[in-house]
């Protein structure tokens, strides 16, 4: 057995290459394994009492888990589609339409944790008197602060069928909302934005690092319904004269109408909408869903540009396909697609996002269709509040590790854990591609060109990864992310070692769950997953797999702190 003699430095993306070989004798073909490696430990830690491996706990479609530390997107208690969250003294309030109400009122949830919620009924319903009395559907509200002000943005139905966008304000976040009533508008008896007879919906609003305020929204036109731009010249006043249409499905940028991207183009009437902007190194992203909330291929695109108002545009390639494809269930119009058939019972629907943070962390929050196994094109089905995590790569490209169906490591800032294998330093034997290992980037399921060689491969018979810290860390868990690809999975881990004496074997992977064999599938961003009681002090640990035919694993994450 050859020892690779690479070491890693995820931070800086370097490779610091060490001569000679790591821990052996130097003049041996097949040298002794260094001391930090052995085909054999001793397991002291003892399961259930030292720690919980998720996946023999798992019964019922539910865990036994810590929820200070993990998250399981179960879609089961916050019943709110069209969610945004609105952040204040470390509490997230979500907003979304009420489905408990069919869209009468305005619901909200607030939570500390994102494991107990507290729910606040009807902190917006419109007045009896108002425009929105005759048909009182409203939906996809967000909350913004300005001035010591809060306004919630939403649409609504007017009594003319055309729906319209608008907002309200209140001195607190959970209200009362009322009508904007002065000498500008009076919300009482119109539409705040009022355009002409625009079908409009799914405002929001992005305010600028100069302090300029846009709004962005879906417009409804002959063919599809788009995204358009407007900058507004306060919270309640848009100045129409900068309007502009922005991205339309399907078509490569605002100056090109070029509809080469099938994805975004599942039904017959195609759809773009549920906006939401972010900044990111002076580029401004655009992230939008498309193909009906109603529909199992509803998921979230993005398109960049240079200025708040455009051009955008989407990452494309030719022959290459989901190339801008952020979060959901890839699907198109082709009759080999098979993809439908692949993701069947792990995720439906998932779209309508959200940016917000968790301390420095950027999470993406979204709903999810309950019966992950919906396929309509017209009815609507139970929508649940779900959120993951947001990266941007090297060149300012967002992507998401999810949507998640496994137990995932909760933010750092609720948990007071970070994943501390990404600036360690690794070693390894028997294993190619190992920089992968604590890259940040998890392979889904597409086996896009893109996503070529982004696994770390693990050769036959044993294989060893070494994650070396900066210091000694109190380690609370460890998520081990399996393969994407179906002929790549491993079923199991031989060792987990944290030297010291700490050490467990065997771990399984939920192969009931994870991996449908008759569609040859693996869903993704599933993990062997294990839980520490008691934090573990070391500043290492090494990840021992055994397999007769080898196989890959997509990343390590070590919760310390």
């Amino acid at each position: 057995m050859k020892i690779n003699s690479k070491f890693l430095v995820l931070g800086s993306l370097a490779f610091i290459l060490v001569g000679g070989l790591v821990g052996c004798n130097p003049s041996t073909s097949e040298p002794d394994l260094p001391p930090s490696f052995s085909e054999s430990v001793e397991a002291n830690l003892v399961e259930d009492q030292d720690y919980v491996e998720h996946s023999k706990t798992y019964s019922k479609n539910n865990y036994d888990y810590d929820e200070s530390k993990w998250f399981v997107n179960n879609l089961d208690k916050v019943p709110l589609p069209d969610p945004q969250i609105y952040v204040e003294n470390d509490t997230y309030y979500i907003v979304g339409t009420s489905d408990r109400t069919s869209g009468t009122v305005i619901d909200c949830y607030s939570t500390k944790d994102f494991f107990n919620f507290d729910f606040h009924p009807a902190i917006y319903e419109p007045k009896g008197e108002g425009w929105e009395s005759d048909v009182p559907y409203i939906y996809a509200p967000e909350i913004y602060k300005f001035d010591g002000v809060y306004y919630m943005y939403y649409s609504a139905i007017a009594e003319n069928g055309v729906r319209y966008n608008s907002v309200v304000q209140a001195d607190s976040v959970l209200g009362p909302y009322e009508a904007i009533v002065n000498d500008t508008v009076n919300g009482l008896t119109d539409p705040v934005f009022q355009e002409g007879a625009f079908d409009v919906l799914d405002a929001t609003i992005f305010v600028d690092d100069d302090g300029k305020m846009y709004m962005y929204y879906a417009t409804s036109g002959s063919k599809c319904q788009f995204i358009s731009g407007v900058e507004l010249v306060s919270p309640y006043e848009a100045n129409w004269d900068t309007k502009v249409d922005l991205v339309k499905p399907g078509e490569v940028s605002t100056n090109n109408p070029y509809a080469g991207m099938l994805w975004e183009m599942f039904r017959s009437y195609y759809i773009a909408e549920a906006p939401f902007m972010i900044k990111h190194n002076g580029k401004y992203i655009m992230t939008y869903s498309v193909n009906g909330c109603w529909n199992k291929y509803y998921n979230v695109c993005y398109a960049i540009a240079d200025s708040p108002l455009g051009n955008f545009e989407k990452p494309y390639a030719k022959n290459q396909v989901w190339t801008n494809l952020l979060l959901g269930y890839p699907g198109t119009n082709l009759a080999t697609n098979k993809v439908f058939k692949q993701w069947a019972g792990f995720a439906s629907g998932t779209g309508h996002h959200c940016f917000f943070k968790v301390g420095d962390q950027i999470m993406i929050a979204y709903h999810a269709h309950k019966n992950r196994d919906w396929d309509s094109e017209t009815a609507y089905t139970q929508r649940y509040f779900a959120f993951d995590y947001l990266y941007f790569d090297k060149d300012g490209n967002p992507y998401c590790n999810g949507p998640t169906y496994s137990p995932q490591p909760m933010p750092e800032g609720i948990s007071g854990y970070k994943n501390i294998a990404l600036d360690a330093k690794v070693r390894y034997i028997n294993v190619e591609n190992a920089e992968a290992i604590n890259d940040n980037y998890i392979v889904d399921c597409y086996n896009l060109p893109q996503e070529a060689g982004k696994e770390v491969k693990l050769g036959n018979g044993y294989s060893f990864i070494e994650l070396t810290f900066d210091k000694e860390y109190e380690i609370g868990g460890i998520a081990i992310y399996n393969s994407a690809y179906y002929d790549q999975v491993i079923y199991d881990v031989a060792y987990v070692d944290y030297g010291n004496g700490n050490a467990h074997t065997d771990l399984t992977f939920l192969e009931e769950k994870f991996v449908n064999h008759s569609t040859e599938f693996v869903f993704p961003n599933s993990a062997f997953t294990v839980d520490y009681k008691t934090s573990i002090k070391t500043n290492k640990v090494v990840v021992a797999f055994n397999l007769a035919e080898g196989g890959s694993v997509n990343e390590i994450a070590v919760l310390g702190k």
